[in-house]
């Protein structure tokens, strides 16, 4: 099983480019460069592909291909597909549940922290009221 690794960097010359590279051949890795908008200076972005360990079946890996080179790649040709799906795990159901620290519960341990003496406020129409954030 192999790894791969694709990083974005922004080198200030050719030199950079080939400093990285050499280093990254020289220890171990393939791979190679891949140039979105090669034509363009302001959308132009580098990325370096590096692979490492054994081929997957004995086909060996390719570097993506990169956008803006012949004709403008659009996002829906050969990107991920996103999905509006709802997620139904027990996470979003979990929501429903009643809040544990509730009025009563409040009550309950006043009364258990009187009982043992301890000074407690008063009971009011504003015990276990949530307070509004103040900022």
């Amino acid at each position: 099983r192999g790894a791969r690794a694709i990083f974005q960097f922004y080198p200030e010359n050719d030199d950079q480019v080939q400093l990285i590279m050499g280093c990254a051949v020289r220890c171990g890795f393939e791979g190679g460069l891949v140039v979105d908008y090669p034509n363009s200076k302001k959308a132009k972005k580098f990325y370096l592909c590096l692979f490492a360990g054994q081929e997957a079946n004995g086909v060996k890996q390719q570097l993506p291909a990169a956008l803006g080179e012949d004709e403008e790649g659009e996002p829906g040709e050969n990107g991920v597909q996103y999905t509006s799906k709802k997620r139904t795990d027990s996470r979003m159901r979990s929501n429903k549940r009643k809040p544990t620290k509730d009025k009563n519960w409040v009550l309950k341990k006043k009364e258990q922290l009187r009982s043992k003496g301890d000074k407690t406020a008063n009971d009011s129409k504003f015990t276990a009221r949530k307070r509004r954030p103040k900022f």
